[in-house]
């Protein structure tokens, strides 16, 4: 079953190139996944009620044109079968009738005080699943062995990066990845992974590390203060429309 919503980028969206930064496009992507939920049995509400909560595990989308102010968005999502203890998601933005945007995500079902995984088995979603989105982006960031990441800097997890969890929000991740690459001026995100791998803390430091592959793709790791893995990521840039 397929959730649709509609969307229109604000001024609040623009970053340094006055386009829809990443970050604002994957909100809008996962705004219209919270809204299934909220709408769809079991809701999160129920869920919870049963010690169930969605937490993302990776993603990729690609954004194949540049949003700007008041472009109008409407916004489609869907659940695809679920095996094991993952759960993809599929979403697409269009404009005007035309593909702008498109996202796949895999998620984990959580029991938040145990700490342990649900099953799909043990998910009855009341609505039929649809086909993912096949993207030509890799499943799983894989950054190339031999490659060695640079230290480019830190970063400290404070409030306006957290949710209610007090972890660093998911979707605030792309722009602060960004803040790390060269530079930004004149240049838009083209596709972006991302696996999440441990969660990072409010006033926690993580350190970025960063390499450039030779067809021009970055690569970059944060590392939590205990020396584990935060988060692996791989971005393609490309030069702003003149």
């Amino acid at each position: 079953m397929k959730y649709t919503f509609n969307a229109t980028i604000t001024p609040h969206d623009l970053d340094i190139n006055n386009i829809a930064s990443a970050s604002a496009v994957l909100r809008y992507m996962q705004e219209a996944a919270y809204r299934h939920l909220t709408v769809c049995p079991p809701t999160m509400d129920e869920l919870r009620k049963e010690n169930k909560v969605f937490v993302i595990s990776r993603l990729s989308f690609s954004i194949y044109d540049e949003l700007r102010f008041d472009d109008n968005l409407e916004i489609s999502t869907w659940p695809s079968e679920s095996r094991g203890a993952s759960f993809p998601r599929s979403t697409r933005a269009t404009r005007n009738g035309r593909i702008v945007a498109e996202l796949v995500s895999q998620w984990a079902l959580i029991d938040p005080v145990n700490k342990t995984l649900w099953r799909a088995s043990e998910y009855k979603p009341d609505f039929e699943y649809e086909e993912p989105i096949e993207l030509d982006l890799p499943a799983r960031i894989k950054i190339p062995q031999g490659m060695e990441l640079t230290l480019v800097g830190e970063h400290t997890v404070e409030y306006h990066d957290v949710d209610m969890n007090k972890h660093l929000n998911n979707t605030n991740y792309p722009d602060i990845l960004c803040g790390f690459l060269p530079t930004m001026e004149g240049k838009r995100v083209v596709s972006m992974s991302i696996s999440y791998l441990r969660e990072a803390p409010l006033s926690s430091v993580i350190k970025v590390y960063c390499t450039k592959e030779d067809d021009g793709a970055f690569y970059l790791r944060t590392v939590l203060p205990d020396g584990s893995a935060n988060v692996e990521s791989r971005i393609v840039l490309e030069d702003i429309r003149a």
